[in-house]
């Protein structure tokens, strides 16, 4: 999911690190995605001169000179030379993806001419060129020696990639491949071009490494490709790969369907996996589709559903999962709780990778196991005020290096506004990693202290500084909600905003609150606490509507690979979306909206019981500045420093911290 720490798109020291790591946790392959087999054009193309053609918009992913692989390039044997060593060190196979674009990934020749639209990400809008067959040629001739330096350097096996809307995708697909020559129309014929790379594959490897490929088994477009067509193709390719992986959908507009979030079932490819894996008598099948239960992996083994279960995410927050699994160890496996924030959403903004529950991602050469938590020479006395995620990791990394750790928790349950975040539809998931934490300091006796506030008055500090004689004061009180409305759109309150009919998202959840019939969310952080608060209201019957200044609701989800899912849940609930709009006056009963853009347009909405924002949030730092010179170490993290951050920025600053002190 990156490559280059050079910034040159061959494999670096940080890629060699991480794969090592999961090797080390006892993964049995490690597969690198992706290489690129030509230099290719538009948006994915590795070429820098690529980049000043006026089509492209410039892919976050290769202009950051991190991604994709140049697996065309002689100079990638190095690269894969370091990564062949790293995993067999420890005892694991490593394979590397590759792949020629396609049309759908901006590449300006394809199977078949193609009106192209513009996308955020991919691409301006541009209609694709047909692949003549001398080009055809020099495809299968570049998978060929692409193939053959994954083998010069050392590695075990290549994998075709042959889903997403790359350029095998295309040829064996119904809906893309409209070509009128050998290469189109029959199944026989729309396999001609992956026979012939995996033959050529064959030849320049002199059949001394595996070849896999990923299959797309489910187009997901009217005519395109179904579980049952990849079933006839796999069994044309029976016994010439030696395993094959099914998944579905097409980049970009697809990408949903390519790593999904919490929303959709472990397991929701083998629907496609199965059919494909009754064609096969000689190629092994592999699954893929979020799985992260060793036992639910396991049981597909034995079943004889699969020879092989990928698990990708699952091991990138826990990549001794496969060792603690084998020991029995199941309550030790770090949860993947499905966000993509920190994992596909850093690698489709161009950046490396890292986990949000797990920030050694990246770090490996660091924090990772090889290096493990250094042990402290002299252990301090560590008060930890907030049972949030941040305090809860801090707790944890400096317990597990000899400190002794107290937490302070106000409420009568930890996790923070992971517990909000939980309790939104469908994010329920959210809570394992703070169920995982808890099991994990109590493994190491931190003891967790309920129902005490600790306040910024100085006769408290006082006494909480005598009862405890900590060494370390860490702040990790989090954060609240802005009740005004308050946003930098326009850099100003709400009129109206100090009714008793205003409410932010955290009095959402507070059954004690009357909310009325009809919710008005004035939305302007474009995450997920809006659209999620107006399911939870609408399946209880009230009537929601959002309101918000930019174009959609979610923005960031987007690219977060929510919007196929999360947006139905939404609409299927009657939530009424309201772009380009905000708030101008708060009544009794009445608000009054405008068009951001044109503000003689305004809306008089009645019968309103409540307004809802979710317009950011505020340090909770009081408690930093009432330690401030009072303690001999003393540190702000979390929500308490960066008001409105991520879970993964929480976790982050309770490992970073819990590492230094």
């Amino acid at each position: 999911m990156f490559a280059s720490d050079d910034r040159n798109n061959l494999p670096g020291e940080t890629l060699a690190y991480y794969c090592a790591e999961r090797a080390r946790g006892g993964a049995a392959l490690v597969e690198v995605s992706l290489a690129m087999v030509t230099p290719g054009g538009g948006n994915t193309s590795t070429d820098v001169d690529s980049q000043f053609d006026p089509l492209c918009v410039g892919h976050p992913m290769a202009l950051s000179g991190r991604w994709p692989i140049r697996g065309f390039d002689p100079k990638v044997v190095e690269g894969y030379s370091r990564l062949a060593k790293a995993v067999h060190a420890h005892g694991g196979k490593c394979f590397v993806e590759i792949q020629s674009v396609g049309t759908n990934q901006a590449n300006f020749s394809g199977v078949s001419k193609f009106p192209w639209p513009t996308h955020p990400i991919h691409t301006l809008p541009f209609t694709s060129r047909e692949l003549d067959k001398s080009e055809i040629e020099q495809e299968i001739e570049a998978y060929g020696v692409a193939a053959k330096f994954a083998k010069e350097g050392g590695l075990d096996g290549i994998d075709l990639h042959g889903s997403h809307g790359t350029l095998i995708c295309e040829f064996l697909s119904g809906a893309m491949n409209k070509r009128k020559d050998e290469y189109g129309g029959s199944i026989e014929n729309r396999a001609r071009f992956v026979e012939q790379v995996i033959k050529r594959v064959r030849e320049f490897t002199k059949n001394e490494i595996a070849v896999a490929m990923r299959l797309d088994g489910d187009e997901r477009f009217v005519g395109g490709n179904t579980p049952e067509v990849a079933a006839e193709i796999a069994k044309r390719l029976d016994g010439s790969i030696d395993m094959v992986t099914v998944d579905q959908g097409i980049s970009p507009q697809q990408e949903d369907w390519q790593a999904t979030p919490m929303y959709v079932e472990s397991g929701y490819n083998l629907r496609l996996s199965s059919p494909v894996k009754s064609a096969l008598t000689k190629t092994k099948m592999g699954v893929v589709g979020k799985y992260l239960d060793p036992v639910y992996a396991e049981s597909l083994l034995s079943s004889g559903l699969a020879d092989m279960v990928a698990m990708t995410r699952a091991l990138i927050a826990d990549p001794e999962l496969p060792n603690k699994a084998m020991d029995g160890r199941l309550e030790d496996i770090r949860p993947c709780i499905g966000v993509l924030q920190d994992c596909w959403g850093r690698m489709i903004r161009g950046l490396p990778i890292s986990c949000t529950v797990n920030p050694v991602v990246s770090r490996e050469k660091d924090w990772g196991m090889s290096v493990d938590y250094k042990p402290v020479e002299k252990p301090k006395k560590i008060l930890v005020i907030g049972a949030g995620v941040a305090g809860l990791e801090l707790a944890r990394v400096a317990s597990s290096r000899g400190h002794r750790v107290v937490v302070y928790e106000k409420s009568k349950e930890p996790g923070g506004q992971a517990l909000l975040a939980a309790r939104l539809p469908g994010r329920e998931n959210i809570r394992a990693i703070v169920n995982w934490l808890l099991v994990q300091i109590k493994k190491l006796h931190v003891e967790v202290k309920y129902g005490l506030e600790v306040t910024s008055e100085e006769d408290v500090v006082s006494y909480v500084l005598q009862e405890e004689k900590p060494d370390v004061v860490v702040i990790a009180t989090g954060s609240y909600p802005i009740r005004t409305g308050f946003q930098p759109y326009t850099f100003n309150e709400v009129s109206g905003w100090n009714q008793k009919n205003v409410f932010t998202d955290f009095d959402a959840f507070d059954s004690s609150l009357d909310l009325g019939k009809k919710v008005i969310i004035g939305d302007t952080l474009s995450f997920i606490e809006a659209p999620g608060i107006a399911e939870y209201l609408a399946k209880k019957g009230k009537e929601v509507h959002i309101v918000t200044p930019l174009d959609n609701i979610g923005l960031e989800l987007n690219l977060l690979n929510h919007w196929d899912h999360l947006l139905p849940r939404v609409f299927a609930a009657d939530v009424q979306i309201h772009p380009f709009t905000w708030i101008k006056n708060i009544g009794d009963r009445a608000v009054t909206l405008y068009n951001f853009y044109y503000h003689e347009k305004e809306t008089l909405m009645e019968d309103v019981d409540s307004v809802i924002f979710t317009t950011g949030k505020l340090q909770n730092d009081s408690l930093y500045s009432a330690f401030k010179g009072k303690v001999p170490e003393l540190y702000l993290i979390g929500d308490a420093k960066i008001g409105g951050a991520r879970i993964g920025n929480a976790i982050y600053d309770g490992q970073k911290i819990g590492r230094e002190i």
